[in-house]
């Protein structure tokens, strides 16, 4: 393959505004740097130029490469400088935004630059970036490397699919495919060239970025392959490492004592602590499983404040332990991809898990009011430091008591049984709320009563969110009636009961004025009552990809809902998708309705029969609710909000607000 690379001509496409410049530093080894030159072109979007430093070959390397690689700007230095030197020297002759530092033995993979340049792009924190590196034979080389005291450094290999495709800042990175910003690379005056040929100027560097408060990252999804010291013997490299760290432990001392000791047999708990010591901030969220993001219950509102928690603070350490394996595989992944470090296990593992992390966190978010209970004693045990936010996702002791009330005439045994579960909830509710130091709810309404009876409590609202899509789709486009909500809580669930309502009681109605009218229920786990519901009429859907989609096919969104708390997350979908809705009371609470609600909010069938019609049969009523719930979407459920709320939150944890725009 070698051969037949080097006799093709390899064509560096032409770039008058390049965004970034490769650098590599060449010193012998054509057989590598020719390959490697082919697999930059060909597996690389045309944004780039490259710059090849010559450190005085001492074969034909320079001959060999300059007649077979056209476009490239090529630096020939009359001795072997060191690849640090050799770097800066390709450096004043770039152009681009960014530098990529390429040893001439890595092979970069297919894709693997856009996922770097968007880590960049998105966090202004991180100063450089670099894939996972693997051998050869396509095991893990590196996934970000670990440092230690004394300057001892060791790579990061798990095999581990999670810790692969956990992207994440780190305390270094090597050099050997590494994405750097320019304006910070010429800020530190490039690499120092104290470490002469070579070794541990990439350890030295990002010890430099720490100290302007910057990081570097690893990069999930993009992939290089680097034979590692193709153009240095084994025993040479050795020298030099020793040699070197020397000198960086020297320099260093004062913040290499700071960190965990090396030791031969490096355990998971030992890992961990490496691999986050430069994290200052490190949260903890703790809930029932990993976010179902498909699946409602509170877990795409859980899953957007962890992926945003990473997102404004990258340099910090945001971890989320789902106390269940239930659908973790397939939901971790895009979480992992978002910089938030994912666990789940058991209960029981759940407490090994915390004792293997002991002292380790700053801050811990316990969602639901159970789990308040359930993790207290381990989290005082394993945790005493940590800042405890009790995530009030709804306040379930009024839920319970809604369902006894709804259900007292129809089934007095259930109704007493629930009644008695408020009780039990609510005592649950206040020890776990007085505990916390912090709370956050979803409306003013919970905080408010959250409040009254957690005084020493600071509380903030954090409600759900709703990105607005780009195009509202027009009532003429649209047709029928949805409902659209999760029924993983079962046939108890107030989605069930609401389906079940909207079916028997409200629909009749409906159909006795438009006996065509059509009813798509949608949502993840319908229940047998809910499947058995399905007819000419009515279509039980199920999941869906796209909640947006779905409700942007509607045109009037059914939500009678007769007990629940918390703010509705699939009606604040509604609002952004630009749905109108019909729902209850309970179902309006914490929307900011004002005086749409004499539109939209039901007190009985009938009331919910006559405000779906007027908006089914009145274009303008429809498109005049549109805009007032889309401008309420806005001002109050925006990713915005969510940002702004989620500073003050971590300025009550003790974190410095986030670094840039």
């Amino acid at each position: 393959m070698v051969r037949e690379v080097a006799e093709a001509r390899l064509v560096v496409p032409a770039n008058t505004r390049p965004r970034v410049s490769v650098i590599i530093v060449l010193y012998g080894r054509a057989d590598m740097a020719i390959p490697a030159i082919a697999a930059l072109i060909a597996n690389s979007p045309p944004c780039f130029e490259l710059i090849i430093v010559d450190n005085a070959s001492p074969d034909d390397a320079l001959e060999l490469v300059s007649s077979r690689v056209v476009g490239a700007t090529i630096v020939r230095n009359s001795l072997n400088v060191g690849f640090s030197a050799g770097v800066d020297v390709g450096a004043l002759h770039a152009r681009g935004e960014f530098l990529l530092l390429l040893n001439s033995d890595v092979f970069v993979e297919p894709g693997w630059l856009p996922p770097l340049l968007a880590a960049l792009d998105r966090s202004p924190s991180l100063a450089g970036v670099s894939p996972v590196l693997l051998n050869i034979d396509g095991s893990v080389q590196e996934a970000g490397s670990l440092l230690f005291a004394g300057g001892v450094t060791r790579a990061v290999t798990s095999a581990d699919r999670w810790a692969l495709d956990f992207s994440r800042t780190v305390p270094y990175v090597s050099a050997a495919c590494l994405l750097l910003r320019r304006s910070v690379f010429t800020k530190l005056g490039g690499l120092d060239c104290v470490y002469g040929l070579g070794y541990y100027e990439d350890v030295e560097l990002a010890m430099e970025l720490d100290h302007l408060g910057l990081s570097l990252g690893y990069v999930a999804g993009s992939s290089a392959r680097h034979v590692h010291g193709a153009s240095s013997s084994r025993e040479r490299a050795m020298r030099r490492t020793v040699h070197n760290r020397a000198i960086f432990a020297r320099r260093w001392q004062s913040r290499l004592d700071e960190l965990p000791p090396a030791t031969d047999h490096l355990t998971a708990s030992a890992e961990v602590r490496a691999r986050d010591a430069f994290a200052v901030d490190r949260v903890l969220i703790i809930d029932d499983r990993v976010p179902q993001t498909d699946r409602g219950s509170g877990d795409p509102r859980m899953a957007t404040i962890a992926t945003r928690l990473a997102a404004l603070w990258p340099a910090a350490r945001v971890t989320l332990l789902g106390a269940s394996l239930d659908g973790a595989d397939r939901y971790a992944p895009a979480l992992l991809a978002a910089g938030v470090e994912v666990a789940a296990c058991s209960f029981d593992g759940a407490q090994r898990w915390l004792e293997q992390r002991a002292g380790h966190y700053s801050a811990i978010i316990i969602s639901r009011t159970d789990n308040l209970l359930r993790f207290r004693e381990m989290v005082e045990r394993t945790q005493p430091l940590a800042l405890i936010v009790a995530d009030v996702e709804a306040i379930y002791s009024r839920r319970t008591a809604m369902r006894a009330t709804v259900m007292a005439a129809s089934d007095p045994a259930l109704a007493a049984s629930c009644a008695e579960e408020a009780v039990r909830q609510r005592e649950v509710e206040l020890e776990g709320w007085n505990w916390a130091q912090v709370a956050v709810c979803v409306s003013r309404e919970e905080a408010a009563e959250v409040r009254a009876v957690a005084p020493g409590t600071t509380v903030h609202v954090l409600p759900p969110v709703a990105r607005a899509p780009e195009r509202l789709v027009p009532y003429a486009e649209r047709s029928g009636v949805v409902f659209f909500g999760g029924f993983m809580g079962g046939e108890a669930s107030p989605n069930a009961d609401s389906v079940r309502h909207l079916v028997d009681d409200i629909m009749p109605l409906l159909w006795s004025r438009r006996p065509q009218l059509a009813l798509t229920v949608a949502g993840s786990d319908p229940t047998p009552s809910i499947l058995s519901r399905a007819g000419e009429r009515v279509a039980v859907i199920g999941r869906v990809d796209d909640p947006f989609h779905t409700l942007g096919a509607r045109l009037v969104h059914v939500v009678p809902e007769r007990f629940g708390a918390g703010v509705k997350t699939k009606l604040i979908e509604s609002m952004a998708s630009g749905t109108p809705f019909v729902t209850s009371p309970i179902g309006a609470q914490g929307l900011h309705l004002g005086e749409l609600a004499r539109h939209l909010v039901a007190d009985h069938p009938a009331q919910f029969a006559e405000m779906t019609l007027a908006l089914l049969d009145d274009p303008d009523l429809w498109r005049f609710v549109q805009r007032g719930l889309a401008g309420l979407a806005e001002q109050h459920f925006s990713p915005l909000v969510l940002d702004r709320t989620l500073v003050e939150l971590m300025a009550d944890l003790g974190a410095a607000p986030p670094l840039g725009p």
